[in-house]
């Protein structure tokens, strides 16, 4: 060994499993620190819909089923034993064709025995005929010898009476001859019912009869057969609800579907709407007829059809989804349920009670008016004075319109709209605005109309705070509705849900312990 050999370095290596577990927490904390730094939702988004311009369908839906436009059941007459079956299901047939045959024999019988009435008074006739000939010629001998002297007159009186009766003979004789051939036609015609055949050219969709089975016809005729005259069109036989059955009328279109084809919907014309009512369970409903061509014969007699009869088609309309019409801010949703579900309108002399009345949800505007307009200090000020004589007037409009809703509310009406006409000039824009969509509200809760059309709200979101825009509704298909406004247009975006959830509130409702619900009792 040499002795200027220096010594070997030792070096510090760290362990790959190390390295490994380094990486593993920095992937950990990359991932912590990401999921941190992520966009957070917004909270309790608003969903939004497009107004949109298009075609609103209003339609009746009912239930009904198909069945062919004649239908002919095929009977027996007599009775008998069945001895063939000629035909089947779903076989065609032409008019005159025999279908079936009944056991002849009996019926054979009795035109033979007709057959034999009639040749026995055939000879009968020809046996009275004999005798009133005999009368006749002793009728002359005898009268040549009266009026020459030789008898007396009373022996032609009695060959007189021997003719006659000669001669009655004769005719009754004949008599039994016509009867005898009557019965004989009656019982030829019982023979040829022994032959089923078919009344007209159709399809044989049911056959009740196998051959051995005996065929009973007292009181009525047995259904042996029906057949369906022509399936190149069916029939819609629709159930339609009393409520509904005022807008229908003939000429109207009909679109139904079947459960055998779902994927296919089928076109038809209303062609009757019967009078007559059906009542199943206290439900009134009325039947109306429905036509249809069915080309490919695939729709079948017995089929449910789910029908939905077109009353009207607005075309080009502007329209926005039905939901957007029924969404309102929590605000707005809990002060709607208030005057909805009961709210108390007390005053001096009002003796405490409390009134559910349309008179009363009207007077409870007073509240919703600081409510929803958010009025400050100085408008509710100016607001007591206003809401005073309100209350007055409507008191005064309740006892006049006692016992007449619609009269009652259309008289209070009128002051609550002369209340907001004062106050209207005291509001900031934004309040303004918010008045117009509660007095849309008021005219829609009192069924108002404008040339069809009926007041209504939607909102709106800008700068994030939704907006209420009064419209005037038209008509729906369910799932859209027309609207008419001069601040809405093609491509706008209304609130149809989402949004904040309305605070919980704190404390019993006035008038009433906690958790009483009911009404809320409002002094103005």
């Amino acid at each position: 060994m040499s002795l200027n050999a220096s010594p070997r370095r030792r070096t510090f290596r760290i362990p790959r499993a190390a390295w490994i577990t380094l990486g593993l927490v920095v992937l950990v904390v990359a991932a912590i620190v990401g999921w941190q730094m992520r966009p957070k939702p917004e909270k309790d988004p608003y969903r939004l819909g497009a107004v949109e311009r298009g075609d609103i369908t209003r339609s009746v839906s009912a239930s009904g089923s198909l069945q062919a436009l004649i239908t002919v059941d095929v009977g027996s007459q007599i009775s008998g034993q069945v001895t063939k079956v000629l035909v089947d299901f779903n076989d065609e047939v032409k008019a005159g064709q025999v279908m079936a045959i009944l056991d002849p024999q009996t019926y054979q019988s009795r035109v033979a025995q007709g057959q034999a009435d009639i040749v026995a008074g055939q000879a009968a006739v020809r046996q009275a005929q004999a005798t009133l000939d005999n009368a006749q010629a002793d009728y002359n001998r005898k009268k040549t010898l009266v009026d020459q002297g030789w008898y007396s007159p009373s022996t032609l009186d009695l060959a007189t009476a021997a003719l006659k009766t000669a001669r009655a003979n004769v005719a009754a004789a004949s008599a039994r001859v016509t009867q005898s051939r009557a019965a004989l036609r009656s019982q030829q015609v019982d023979l040829g019912r022994t032959t089923i055949v078919a009344p007209i050219d159709g399809i044989v969709v049911d056959r009740k009869v196998e051959p051995g089975n005996t065929v009973a016809a007292s009181l009525q005729a047995p259904v042996l057969f029906t057949i369906a005259q022509d399936l190149s069109k069916v029939e819609v036989k629709i159930s339609v609800d009393e409520a509904d059955v005022g807008q229908l009328q003939e000429g109207q279109m009909v679109r139904f579907t079947v459960d055998a084809f779902p994927d296919d919907t089928y076109e038809g014309i209303l062609t009757q709407v019967r009078k007559q009512p059906t009542t199943d369970q206290n439900v009134v409903s009325y039947t109306v007829i429905a036509e249809a061509d069915n080309p490919q014969r695939k729709l079948l007699p017995g089929m449910t059809a789910n029908a939905d009869i077109v009353i009207d088609t607005k075309r080009n309309v502007m329209k926005v989804p039905a939901q957007a019409l029924r969404w309102s801010p929590p605000s707005e949703n809990q002060a709607g349920a208030r005057a909805g579900g009961g709210v108390m309108v007390g005053g001096p002399g009002a003796g405490g009670g409390n009134r559910q009345a349309g008179g009363a949800r009207q007077g409870g505007m007073g509240a919703r008016v600081v409510e929803q307009l958010d009025l400050d200090a100085r408008q509710q000020k100016a607001w007591e004075p206003i809401q005073a004589e309100l209350r007055t007037k409507i008191q005064a409009a309740r006892s006049a319109a006692a016992g007449n809703p619609g009269a009652m509310r259309e008289a209070i009406a009128k002051p609550m709209n002369e209340a907001l006409a004062r106050l209207e000039p005291l509001l900031r824009p934004d309040q303004k605005t918010k008045l117009a969509a509660l007095r849309a509200t008021m005219t829609q809760g009192r069924g108002g109309r404008a040339g069809g059309l009926r007041a209504g709200t939607v909102y709106v979101l800008r700068e994030k705070k939704p907006v209420p825009i009064p419209v005037r509704v038209g008509a729906t298909d369910g799932a859209f509705t027309e609207v008419v406004s001069r601040d809405l247009k093609a491509g706008d975006q209304v609130i149809t849900g989402g949004g904040p959830r309305p605070k919980a509130q704190v404390g019993a409702p006035m008038g009433g312990p906690p958790g009483a619900g009911g009404g809320v009792r409002v002094r103005m």
